[in-house]
């Protein structure tokens, strides 16, 4: 291999594809929140080979995150993924942490090979659904298939970071990914972002709990990259490099730029970096923290 290719060699590990012809996606339509001025951006049909466009020697793999295909059936999604993507890919399905039918769900899910973990977005709603007894038994239902849980929510709120503390010391096996470095705030030089900080060591000393590295757009759609450098500086100074990954949120990146400039621009900056430390958070963490295995890159 080229050291040009070596240096473009990706796992993205959080990508959504949009079906509209064959899902739902009510959050994608205009009259349903969130009610962003840009949402047309995103309303389209994105698939596989929309991923692939103009960086495909920089992309080896992805793991597609749920996108509401269709949230009363997540093994929809599923079942659409795994008949149209070609390339290595693993998949985090849609779950509703309290619902009476989760059990059953993830009975379905885990039958299907690329379902490696599942989702549910907490948000604003992080903490009141972290202390659900209902909650906290799909849980353990979770770790005890081995599958793991994306955690979406604000790192800022101290309440959400203490009701996520707790679910990790009582599901221990359980495996966290933090969607987006728990939204990083969109400055750096405020109190929130001191916040932000602090709540990031404190998850980083839990081994079976990892960061994303992703999503600027969803605080501040024109972030630049001095500000990006400046984050990412201080989430691997915050957590061991071991448990932080490089990804996109695509095609939400369109918000600011295409897909393709983003990883570009993520390769320019990861060359501020020694090769170790930019090989892991734009590879090998998501290989391992994802469950790819050899066989997955086979020609």
């Amino acid at each position: 291999m080229k050291r040009g290719e070596e240096d473009m060699k990706w796992i993205d590990p959080h990508i959504h594809l949009f079906a509209l012809a064959h899902g739902h996606y009510a959050w994608l339509k205009p009259e349903n929140p969130p009610f962003w001025s840009d949402k047309a951006v995103i309303n389209q049909t994105t698939l596989e080979p929309h991923l692939y466009e103009g960086n495909r020697n920089l992309l080896a793999g992805f793991v597609h995150i749920e996108a509401g295909f269709d949230n009363h059936h997540p093994w929809r999604e599923v079942q659409f993924l795994e008949q149209y993507c070609k390339g290595p890919f693993r998949s985090v399905a849609n779950i509703h942490l309290t619902a009476n039918s989760a059990q059953a769900d993830i009975n379905r899910l885990v039958r299907f090979h690329s379902v490696v973990g599942l989702r549910h977005i907490l948000d604003d709603g992080a903490q009141t659904i972290l202390r659900s007894p209902k909650a906290l038994h799909t849980l353990k239902y979770m770790a005890q298939h081995q599958l793991s849980f994306d955690a979406q929510l604000d790192l800022t709120d101290t309440a959400s970071v203490s009701a996520l503390v707790k679910v990790l010391e009582q599901v221990p096996h359980l495996t966290v990914m933090v969607n987006h470095v728990g939204i990083a705030p969109s400055s750096r030089a405020n109190l929130a972002y001191k916040h932000w900080q602090h709540h990031l060591r404190e998850l980083g000393q839990h081994n079976k709990l990892a960061f994303k590295f992703s999503g600027m757009e969803m605080q501040e759609r024109q972030w630049s990259w001095q500000y990006a450098h400046g984050v990412l500086c201080d989430v691997i100074e915050s957590v061991p490099l071991s448990k932080l990954m490089l990804a996109s949120n695509f095609p939400l990146c369109n918000l600011r730029m295409p897909y393709s400039e983003l990883l570009r621009g993520y390769d320019r900056l990861l060359k501020r970096f020694d090769r170790q430390t930019a090989e892991q958070l734009r590879y090998s963490n998501a290989y391992r923290w994802y469950k790819f295995t050899p066989q997955d890159f086979e020609e």
